[in-house]
């Protein structure tokens, strides 16, 4: 509360600075950082009750500072586990020091693209998601300020669910400048799993309903992770670390041959024992992808899986990823305009827990996409609350607590007690 009570009034002796006719001064330059301290005013976004005299609820800053994980993603840097991962990894610094940490768990921008005062104590403060807020932060308030002009001075849209998509998927899906690769996970990074909609609507809103979450988000989301997923792919397949074994499914190696009959039984798409690509970020896409964008990424998908195992076509590799991305680039906008009914929502549950994943990581995102399907549809028939749905989808969650645990079949017998359900 005293950290919050200091940027409140730094915030305020800072804007007590202001001229009385803000519009006569020079715009600032656009694609400055100014920090979290010029959002604290209680009149702006610091209010500790949302105030619902505007179209935002006020409170915003003080949402974010007391119960968005965000704002303590830096604190994390000091835990036993980050101090295990440097070490494995044989880095020089602290955790709390490396830039390696410090790209993801803070807002970790070059100081020539600071104006004010960045804190990485902060950790993923406003500008990390809303943009750099040198050329809106005075202007945006002012009256007839619109959003476009905000930005077209540097604000990042996250009403458009591409854009939020790929903005979180820097962090939690990876790009090319900064990602959880073999080497973290191996020194004890956890591996990440995300959903653009489900991992928002479990923290706390510090925005109004509104039309951007739901299905369209998740939709949208799944084709954004997979876009992005194969830009990193193919900046692994020409760089110098290739294979990278995050691309692959980590349970084709890290298993107790004594109980890996189930891989026999299943048999194997291309030649016997080679560790196969992890299909996570497809298996559910392939689903919502429209049926007349279906063929490039089938084929770019099935060259991706074929060159990926066998680890010695890194060019072929590059080129794959580059075709499937452009593939979904071109299906993107379909996905981004279609509207969903519950008609519409319910045949896809159905469809999701009639498919079996082998991979983990693709049965956890499966698990995500169902409980964030299940909850849009209880929105609209609350009756679904206290049902076997919800029950049957927590069932899932519980069945993947401990990965290394995963059974295949297990986790399908719990997909068909969903559909039953529905």
């Amino acid at each position: 509360m005293k950290r919050a009570l200091i940027l409140m009034l730094l915030a305020t002796a800072a804007s007590a600075q202001q001229p009385n006719n803000p519009t006569t001064e020079q715009p600032a330059q656009p694609g400055m950082y100014i920090g979290v301290a010029s959002c604290a005013n209680s009149g702006c976004h610091g209010a500790t009750t949302p105030l619902q005299s505007t179209r935002i609820r006020q409170n915003e800053y003080f949402t974010w500072l007391h119960s968005d994980r965000h704002a303590g993603a830096y604190n994390i840097l000091f835990n036993p586990l980050s101090a295990k991962i440097v070490k494995n990894m044989h880095l020089g610094k602290k955790a709390y020091q490396e830039k390696l940490c410090l790209d993801c768990h803070t807002t970790n921008v070059p100081p020539a693209m600071v104006s004010g005062r960045i804190d990485i104590e902060d950790g993923i403060q406003c500008e990390t998601c809303h943009g750099p807020s040198s050329g809106w932060r005075g202007e945006h308030a002012q009256q007839g300020w619109t959003h476009a002009q905000s930005l077209e001075r540097g604000m990042t849209d996250l009403r458009d669910t591409r854009v939020r998509g790929h903005i979180c998927n820097h962090c939690h899906v990876g790009s090319p400048e900064k990602e959880v690769d073999h080497d973290l996970i191996a020194s004890g990074h956890p591996f990440l799993a995300f959903e653009l909609d489900n991992y928002t609507e479990t923290m706390p809103p510090h925005w109004n309903p509104n039309d951007t979450h739901g299905v369209p988000a998740w939709a949208v989301g799944q084709a954004m992770a997979f876009r992005d997923s194969m830009s990193t792919l193919a900046h692994h397949a020409r760089g110098e670390k290739w294979p990278e074994f995050s691309d692959m499914s980590c349970y084709n190696c890290h298993h107790a041959l004594k109980s890996s009959g189930w891989r026999q039984e299943r048999g194997w798409p291309g030649r016997p024992g080679l560790p196969a690509w992890s299909p996570q970020r497809w298996a559910v896409l392939r689903m919502i992808v429209p049926e007349s964008d279906r063929a490039p990424l089938d084929d770019a998908v099935a060259r991706i899986a074929a060159r990926v195992s066998r680890m010695n076509d890194p060019a072929g590799v590059a080129a794959a990823a580059d075709d499937a991305k452009k593939a979904i680039e071109n299906a993107i906008p379909k996905i981004y305009a279609r509207s969903w009914s519950a008609a519409d929502v319910r045949p896809m549950i159905v469809a999701l827990a009639s498919e079996r994943d082998t991979d983990v990581h693709a049965a956890e995102q499966r698990a995500l996409s169902l409980q964030t399907l299940a909850t849009v549809l209880t929105r609209r028939d609350h009756k679904l609350a206290n049902g076997p749905l919800l029950k049957a989808i927590d069932a899932l969650f519980a069945d993947l607590k401990d990965r290394d645990d995963y059974d295949p079949a297990r986790f399908g017998a719990k997909l068909d007690a969903v559909r039953n359900a529905l």
